[in-house]
């Protein structure tokens, strides 16, 4: 029997609401404050790049911890608290004047573990234990809150550096960050449908007691355990693929400033980030419906042929058509990533305890994820341009498209006995 209404759709509006807000907190926006932040407090590309290293290395040691504690407890708690010392350091970074501070701020925010630098394990891991066979269609409804948050946030951080510059912005971001996503993730998250006596999908309605919650639990996937999924060709390849991708993603702060730095107009290139974020909301439902009916990894392995494109035009751009166009397409590229790689995650390794197995896997995705963005900020104080830099990134994202497609899934010799 079904029910009329399952209650894993709130999770996921829920989410959708968290996703948005998160970027507020100097995400997508991020680019937008190197430049007066750099004049002002006197910090070159290169030392800009690391406060972004500080904060993802934060958030990948984070991870450990946090995927246990989701799993155990869910998000309920977690996200709140996340959302408090997040915002609270948003807020501070307005009164930083210098280096050693913006350091330990952004340490904090990544420490966190709500940004989007952290692997989304937050976000992303509940609604993978409320769902199973519409699993990506409620990742992509989720993910696509990122994509809108990016697309009005950007634009409207825009405003507010100009109308009361870049330390008032990041006050007023703090505090929209906090209202939205404290009271909502307190009211309606809960950590997985067997709590309420719910199976994945909304299967069945009759309440279950905590063993048969379990056996439920083993039912509906093979039960993954950490040391099974480490003793997988497929963990680590996928770990691989993803830590070149993060690494060559890494770099993705310095678009604005490359933009700008190329003569085109500033307000134009926040416009082409805001379409580069709707782009990604326009393919996530299609990318989520995919996803539940081909093998993910294919789906997976499109956003790095996607990027490459994108940056082979950015390359060569000599008018606004260009810029636009590879925003378009950089966006639909990141809008399949952010909804198929944690997707292709749970679909290898099921749910039980997908959040420690993430969690242990993000410190080496995220180190490189990290060392993306001093290294092309050191590029550009060198060189004075990108342009080697951009060149070195589409060779990385081709060595990953290759390792991705090549992923076969895991086999389990025997799932968990009922």
């Amino acid at each position: 029997m079904r029910r009329a209404f399952f209650y894993g759709w709130v999770i996921v509006a829920t989410l959708f609401v968290v996703n948005f807000a998160t970027h507020a907190t100097g995400n997508m926006n991020l680019g937008l404050f190197v430049i007066p932040m750099s004049d002002e407090i006197g910090i070159s590309r290169g030392l800009f790049g690391w406060l972004t290293t500080s904060r993802t290395l934060a958030a990948g040691l984070a991870s450990i911890v946090i995927g246990r504690l989701v799993d155990r407890f869910g998000a309920r708690i977690l996200i709140p608290a996340s959302a408090l010392i997040t915002g609270l350091g948003v807020i501070a970074i307005g009164s930083a004047t210098n280096v050693v501070q913006l350091f330990v701020l952004f340490a904090v925010i990544g420490f966190g573990g709500l940004s989007p630098q952290g692997g989304g394990l937050l976000t992303s891991v509940p609604v993978a234990k409320w769902f199973v066979r519409k699993r990506g269609t409620a990742m992509a409804v989720t993910s696509m809150g990122l994509a809108l948050g990016a697309t009005t946030f950007v634009p409207v951080t825009q405003f507010l550096i100009g109308a009361v510059g870049w330390r008032r912005a990041w006050f007023y971001l703090g505090i929209i960050s906090m209202t939205m996503i404290v009271p909502t993730a307190l009211t309606f998250l809960r950590r997985q449908p067997e709590d309420m006596g719910l199976r994945p999908d909304g299967d069945a309605d009759s309440r279950l007691g905590s063993g048969a919650a379990q056996r439920s639990e083993a039912a509906d996937e093979a039960v993954w355990t950490l040391g099974t999924a480490l003793s997988t060709r497929a963990f680590w390849m996928l770990t691989a693929a993803l830590a070149l991708g993060g690494f060559a993603a890494g770099g993705g702060v310095h678009r604005i400033p490359y933009w700008i730095d190329s003569g085109f107009d500033h307000d134009l290139v926040s416009l082409s980030i805001s379409v580069h974020a709707a782009s990604a909301a326009t393919v996530m439902l299609a990318v989520g419906i995919l996803l539940d009916r081909v093998p993910a990894r294919f789906v997976a392995a499109g956003p790095f042929a996607g990027f490459s494109i994108a940056i082979v035009i950015m390359l060569s751009a000599d008018s606004n058509t260009d810029m636009f166009a590879s925003a378009v397409i950089w966006g639909m590229s990141a809008g399949t990533g952010i909804v198929s790689q944690p997707y292709l995650w749970a679909s290898y390794f099921g749910r039980s305890f997908l959040g420690t197995i993430r969690g242990v896997t993000m410190p080496t995705i995220l180190v490189a994820t990290s060392l993306g963005a001093p290294a092309m900020g050191y590029v550009f104080d060198f060189r004075g341009s990108y342009d080697l830099a951009w060149q070195v990134v589409v060779a990385i994202y081709a060595a990953a498209f290759l390792i991705m497609v090549s992923v076969s899934p895991p086999r389990l010799g025997r799932p968990l006995a009922d």
